[in-house]
């Protein structure tokens, strides 16, 4: 399935020490009433809550991990999911001693935080619930 978009708009912004970027994400997309479109942004992070998706068992497995790392890579998309923005973020995180994590981003309290949103113009994706992998893709 593709379709094809054309960019609309480029929103770049910072977060603020102490705020937590999916949800700042979420407000941020209400606000400017974005849909659809591209995240990806760069900084640091006091701590974080990130998953995997066990496919085995169709369901995510998440850890928090309470100490400062460093935001190596952040990339995202925006769609819709029960009628609201929704982005779906991944996260690659540095610790002290330079070893990576990373995975599904459920929250993270920002350090430091720059991102860029791309909001692309066009019909919307709708995430659905699929039966055969149990997860919520896009459906439209």
């Amino acid at each position: 399935m593709i379709k094809k978009f054309s960019v609309k708009r480029v929103l770049q912004g910072r977060l603020f020490l102490g705020e937590e970027i999916v949800s700042g994400i979420v407000k941020l997309l209400k606000e400017n009433a974005i849909t659809s479109g591209l995240i990806s942004g760069i900084g640091a992070v006091k701590k974080a809550s990130i998953g995997y998706y066990d496919q085995s068992e169709k369901k995510y497995v998440s850890q928090e991990f309470n100490e400062p790392m460093e935001i190596v890579s952040l990339k995202g998309n925006i769609s819709i999911k029960d009628g609201e923005p929704f982005p779906h973020i991944h996260i690659v995180l540095s610790k002290e001693d330079f070893s990576c994590i990373g995975g599904h981003l459920y929250e993270a309290e920002v350090f430091a935080f720059e991102f860029e949103i791309i909001e692309m113009e066009g019909n919307s994706f709708i995430r659905g619930f699929d039966e055969e992998t149990g997860l919520f893709l896009w459906k439209n």
